[in-house]
């Protein structure tokens, strides 16, 4: 079960204090309380509180200067601080605003009033821990480039990166198949930009969230916007302030939120769904798609004012069949990481192990490649990854069907064609499930759907 939040209040008015008290633990909150800076203070570093209610006055101390306390105590994870502050002092909230305070109350402070602002910082934590850009490991791994692979083509690619992170305002592109690492090349951009490395990076997954939900989710929403809009609610935009914003698979975002967005990137500010107000966007927006979004252009399905605004910069990360030379050094990467996650020591690929990987042209790219290490460290018992570890998972794979023939032309058959063929032969050994034929390719179930309707495949004959 989850542990209800955590809030304390400083504050040497008992009256509040006991009401505070009350109020905040009817919500299911875990409400704690102090009635002075020092044992406020002694109370935060026991408690690790999620959101402080601070009075401004406080017969031992300033409240700013408790405020700035708390911040520098937790670095990374401290408390969001709700300011109270005496009716007429509005230039002492602003001031604690200024100083890192969420935002503030004036006094007398209204029970219902506490509780909303509180939900609200509560809501605010949430998303910033969920936009926090990288966590440690993840940081060093990116920052060194060790999951992108060693060929020319990604040493060029991180040289790319490392070149637009000099331009913090600059959009970029990133094309490449599904599973070729567009993700670790966003967040490695992300790191290397200067004044953003700790900044927050926020992701939005254009193609897994309903159309109707895409634009609350990326603007935000005020309270009443529609039906089940309760309470307002920041949108991802608000959340990325002064980080990088990455639209994963761009190509699938509806045209109604494609012109939104085109505002956005043309004037910098934007308004929650329902809101009358002008809010700034201080992003840098990087996206990613495996579609040709010049192709899309041609078709209508993306438009062409908006293709210019995000492809400033571009990159293309080649699918991991065309840099062979990475299969080995990411397959010894992986190893590592999964088997100390395993708790196995298992740190070698034995040659027939090495001879299978290089012989298997991965269509699911580096995603298919670690789902393999991973299925693998499962089923191994030595020190050394035995070719029988992969052997096994390679067996769980059906065999697609047979690469068509030649046209009558006698012209090999197209990229396309072979992706296609491969497509059926899975759904056919799969009996239509494209759920498990995701598993089979290692890749996400929109990514096959997409797959499905771009090749007009009739799925008719499974779905009676």
């Amino acid at each position: 079960m989850t542990p209800p939040p955590k809030i304390l209040v400083i504050d040497d008015e008992k009256t509040f204090r006991v009401v505070a008290q009350a109020a905040l633990a009817a919500e299911g909150f875990e409400a704690r309380c102090a009635a002075s800076a020092g044992e406020g203070l002694a109370l935060a570093r026991d408690l690790h509180p999620d959101v402080v209610v601070l009075d401004r006055n406080l017969p031992d101390a300033d409240g700013l200067a408790v405020l700035e306390r708390l911040r520098g105590d937790a670095p990374g994870d401290e408390p969001l601080i709700v300011m109270a502050t005496a009716y007429g002092e509005i230039e002492n909230a602003v001031q604690a605003v200024k100083l890192g305070a969420f935002d503030y109350l004036t006094k007398p402070i209204q029970l219902p009033a506490l509780v909303m602002t509180v939900r609200k910082a509560l809501e605010a934590r949430r998303l910033r821990r969920r936009a926090d850009g990288l966590s440690g490991s993840v940081r060093r791994r990116v920052e060194r480039g060790m999951c992108l692979g060693e060929s020319k083509a990604m040493r060029r690619v991180v040289e790319l990166a490392e070149k637009v992170a000099a331009s913090p305002d600059t959009t970029v592109l990133i094309e490449g198949e599904s599973g070729t690492g567009k993700e670790l090349v966003a967040r490695l951009l992300h790191v290397r930009t200067p004044r953003r490395g700790e900044a927050p990076f926020v992701e939005l997954n254009c193609a897994a969230i309903p159309e109707t939900l895409l634009e609350a989710e990326l603007f935000g929403h005020e309270r009443g916007a529609f039906t089940d809009a309760k309470r307002a609610k920041p949108g991802l935009l608000e959340q990325a302030e002064g980080g990088t914003v990455f639209l994963d698979e761009v190509g699938d975002m509806p045209l109604a939120t494609q012109a939104k967005l085109l505002k956005v990137l043309e004037t910098q500010v934007f308004r929650r769904l329902g809101g009358t107000r002008d809010l700034g966007a201080d992003v840098r927006f990087v996206s990613a798609t495996h579609r040709d979004l010049a192709a899309a252009v041609e078709s209508g399905g993306f438009r062409l004012d908006l293709f210019h605004r995000l492809d400033v910069f571009h990159v293309y990360i080649p699918p991991l069949r065309e840099r062979r030379e990475d299969v080995l050094p990411l397959a010894r990467f992986f190893l590592a990481e999964l088997s100390t996650r395993a708790g196995k020591t298992i740190d070698r690929l034995a040659p027939e192990t090495e001879r299978r990987l290089l012989g298997y042209p991965f269509p699911g790219n580096v995603r298919e490649l670690r789902n393999v290490i991973e299925r693998a460290v499962i089923l191994e018992t030595s020190p050394t990854l035995s070719p029988e570890a992969v052997l096994l998972r390679d067996e769980a794979r059906p065999r697609a069907a047979s690469a068509p023939a030649p046209t009558g032309t006698g012209e090999p058959p197209t990229l396309e064609e072979m992706e296609r063929a491969y497509l059926v032969g899975l759904l056919e050994r799969a009996g239509g499930n494209r759920s498990q034929v995701a598993r089979w390719m290692g890749v996400s179930y929109p990514t096959v759907l997409k797959k499905i309707a771009d090749y007009a495949i009739d799925l008719s004959r499974w779905d009676r």
